[in-house]
């Protein structure tokens, strides 16, 4: 299925905003179920959901040993193993600080196509500087009397930051893996074969019994987290990534951490770590050179010396 170019920038921006707020309402799940039984419901409601909304057909040819590996290499980097490691990283960080680190992920993206053999512009290299220090700075960017080495929320942010990576390579290799299929089966796959790859994990770890300790609120956000996060919304942002390319998808990365800020207060009552706040601009303002192009980096730098008055004293170097 073909969709416009507003069909599509309105399908990222949801996807993208939806993400952001969710991971308050995660936050709150953790506090009555284990981070397995969170994958495995995602897992479970995403894909019935996508099923039915995608009408994604298989056939036994799409399942030789050549698709079968890919399939499960995507849904452990792009699923399960992701939502894990968000999961797990949110019992010890605050949703705020997860909502700002989501946006190195367009920065990591960029990072693995540059060990594949990509040139690192000088665009490219602002951006892993900026993103680098961004991160840095909302890792340790704690007050009080724990000091930067704030014991377990900074291990939360390296488990979160970890997830990033395995993000990163879903994005890269969705593109370059299953070309003969559509984003929609792609999605529909990589989902499914995620849900029965957990479920044994979930049983055996006591899963069926933690369901009892969900109460309505649980219940809700599990289901949203299920039919919106992981239904609709992989569905929207593997389409943008097929009628945009994933470098413009790229850029809605910008609507996460502030959906997250405003989910966080109004869900869970989680106030803004201001000390934060410069570390996630930095991400951001990362992301926005990981996607400029160096003539755009040449003019930023003419329109810098020119406000600054050094025009005539030659370039800034």
């Amino acid at each position: 299925m073909r969709f416009s170019k507003t069909s599509l920038y309105f399908q990222v921006s949801f996807a993208t905003i939806v993400w952001g707020a969710a991971y308050p309402l995660t936050k709150h799940l953790l506090g009555q179920v284990s981070p397995v039984s969170v994958v495995f419901l995602r897992a479970l409601i995403g894909s019935l959901v996508l099923i039915l909304i995608t009408g994604s057909r298989f056939t036994s040819s799409d399942f030789r040993f050549s698709n079968l590996w890919r399939l499960g290499a995507l849904s452990v980097v792009g699923v399960s193993l992701q939502h894990y490691l968000q999961a797990y990283g949110l019992k010890y960080t605050s949703a705020g600080n997860a909502g700002w680190l989501i946006g190195t992920a367009p920065i990591m993206v960029a990072l693995l196509m540059i060990t594949m053999g990509e040139v690192l512009s000088a665009a490219k290299a602002l951006a892993f500087t900026l993103g680098f220090a961004g991160t840095m700075i909302v890792i340790f960017a704690k007050g009080g009397a724990g000091g930067v080495f704030a014991l377990p929320s900074t291990t939360g942010d390296f488990i979160f930051l970890a997830s990033c990576v395995s993000w990163a390579f879903y994005v890269l290799f969705t593109k370059r893996w299953l070309t003969g299929w559509t984003q929609a089966k792609v999605t529909t796959a990589t989902m499914v074969v995620a849900l029965f790859s957990v479920l044994p994990l979930w049983l055996a770890s006591g899963g069926p019994a933690e369901m009892a300790r969900l109460d309505a609120r649980g219940a809700a956000y599990a289901v949203f987290l299920g039919i919106v996060a992981s239904g609709f919304s992989y569905y929207f942002w593997n389409n943008s990534v097929e009628g945009l390319g994933a470098v413009k998808s790229s850029y809605f990365i910008y609507l996460e951490p502030f959906a997250t800020l405003a989910s966080a207060y109004y869900f869970i009552g989680e106030r803004v770590t201001w000390g934060a706040i410069p570390g996630g601009l930095a991400i951001l303002a990362g992301v926005y050179f990981i996607n400029a192009k160096d003539q755009s980096l040449a003019r930023l730098r003419a329109r810098v010396s020119s406000t600054l008055g050094l025009e005539k004293h030659g370039s800034l170097a």
